[in-house]
C-alpha cells in the first residue's frame, strides 16, 4: 500500500546547513542587500512510501514562486510594464525579498543539497513577460540537478488574455523547452518510478495528455503525478475555499469545486482506479501545505506545497 505523510517537524538542521546568498541591491546607492538565508525552517517535509522500490529517494518541490522582473524597456507595451510593476510588491514574500531573489536562493539550495530531482509545480513566473522568461531561462540553465516542470495558470497568461487560444500559442508554447518539448504531458523517469507532469493549469486536464497518460499507467511502474491545480478532497476544498473564497480545486463540483469535463473526469478515474500505479499526487496553486487523499476505487495521497514566493519549499522523501 502506498502512503504519504506530511511531517510537521522540519528537516534536520544538521542536514540543512543554511544557504546564504548575497544579493547586490539595484538601488542607486549601490549598497549591498542583507544576506538572504534559506534555512531548515523554510523547508516542509513530506514522506511517501512506495513498496518494492530499491532505495530511498529525496526530491525537492518548489511551486508558486511568482517571479516578477520589472519591465523597463519602452519596447514592451505599457500594459505589460504597468502590470509587472503592480504585481511586484504583491509577491515580495513574507521576508520582504523579491520573489526572483527567493527563487535564485532556492535553486542554489537545490544545487547545494543535490536532491534526486527538482519538481516545479507551476506559477514559477507570474506572467510570460520577456523579462520573466529571460530570467527563467538563465535560472534553469544554472540548475545542476534534473528537473520536471508543469505549467501553472500564471506561467502563460495575462489577465487581459486569460486562457485564450492566442495566449496558448504565443506564451505557453515557448515554455515547451523546459517541459520536455510537450507542455501537455512529459516525464522524468527515475530507476524505480516515473514523475509525470500533466498540464491542468486551465482547471481542466489538457486533452492532449490523456492518451499518453493511459500509456504510462499501462506500464505498471509507480507514478508520481505532478500537476498545478490540486484535485478535490473534502478537507482541501474546505481549507482552500476559506482562503480564496472560490474554487481552486479540480473536481467535487457538487461540493463547490470545479466540475471536471469528460477528459478530466476520465483522467481522475484512471488515477484512482483499483489498479492505478499512481503513488501520490503533488500539486501547488493554493499557496499552503496540505495533505489528504483523493477518493476513488482506491485512495491516492495528495500533497500541496506552500508558495515559493514566501521562500518555502518541500523535501519529498520516498522510501520502500
Amino acid at each position: 500500500m502506498k502512503s504519504i505523510k506530511y511531517l510537521k517537524r522540519k528537516y534536520p538542521a544538521i542536514l540543512l546547513a543554511f544557504l546564504t546568498v548575497i544579493f547586490i541591491s539595484g538601488c542607486a546607492s549601490g549598497s549591498p542587500a542583507k544576506p538572504l538565508e534559506i534555512t531548515s525552517e523554510a523547508i516542509d517535509n513530506c514522506q511517501i512510501t512506495i513498496p518494492g522500490i530499491s532505495r530511498e529517494y529525496d526530491l525537492l518541490f518548489l511551486t508558486d514562486t511568482h517571479i516578477i522582473i520589472p519591465e523597463t524597456s519602452e519596447e514592451i507595451s505599457q500594459e505589460i510594464r504597468d502590470y509587472s510593476a503592480q504585481r511586484l510588491s504583491e509577491f515580495a514574500g513574507e521576508s520582504g525579498y523579491a520573489s526572483s531573489d527567493l527563487f535564485t536562493a532556492l535553486l542554489s539550495y537545490a544545487n547545494d543539497t543535490k536532491p534526486d530531482a527538482l519538481l516545479l509545480g507551476g506559477d514559477i513566473i507570474d506572467s510570460p513577460s520577456p523579462a520573466n522568461m529571460g530570467f527563467l531561462e538563465n535560472s534553469l540553465e544554472n540548475l545542476e540537478v534534473p528537473y520536471v516542470y508543469t505549467p501553472g495558470n500564471h506561467d502563460w497568461t495575462y489577465p487581459w488574455e486569460y486562457m485564450t487560444e492566442t495566449a496558448a500559442n504565443t506564451y505557453l508554447t515557448p515554455l515547451s523547452p523546459y517541459m520536455g518539448g510537450n507542455t501537455a504531458i512529459h516525464t522524468l523517469e527515475l530507476e524505480d518510478f516515473i514523475i509525470v507532469a500533466v498540464d491542468n493549469s486551465s482547471n481542466q486536464i489538457d486533452p492532449d495528455a490523456l492518451e499518453t497518460y493511459k500509456s504510462i499507467l499501462a506500464q505498471g511502474k509507480p507514478v508520481l503525478l505532478l500537476v498545478h491545480v490540486p484535485f478535490y478532497t473534502p478537507s482541501l476544498l474546505e481549507e482552500s475555499s476559506a482562503v480564496w473564497q472560490k474554487s481552486v480545486v479540480l473536481g467535487g463540483g457538487v461540493h463547490g469545486g470545479t466540475y471536471p469535463n469528460d477528459v478530466s473526469a476520465e483522467f481522475m478515474a484512471l488515477t484512482t482506479a483499483k489498479d492505478s500505479p499512481v503513488a501520490a499526487v503533488i500539486a501547488g496553486h493554493v499557496h499552503f501545505s496540505h495533505t489528504s487523499n483523493m477518493e476513488g476505487e482506491k485512495e491516492i495521497p495528495q500533497f500541496t506545497g506552500d508558495a515559493g514566493f514566501k521562500g518555502k519549499a518541500a523535501r519529498i522523501h520516498i522510501s520502500p
